[in-house]
């Protein structure tokens, strides 16, 4: 294994690790941002796609 495969291999890492830490805070964030901003309510527990 040369060098450039692992600074590829620890350059996929760090890509992949940011992605998936951004995707969780998204998800998160979305869901537990206060109610006019958060797709889903106590009183809509629906979220109706496309409107």
């Amino acid at each position: 294994m040369g060098i450039s495969s692992i600074v590829t291999l620890v350059a996929s890492v760090v890509v992949g690790g940011a992605l998936g830490a951004a995707g969780i805070v998204g998800l998160v964030s979305s869901q537990t941002a206060a109610p006019d901003k958060s797709p889903i309510s106590v009183e809509k527990p629906v979220i109706e796609y496309g409107q």
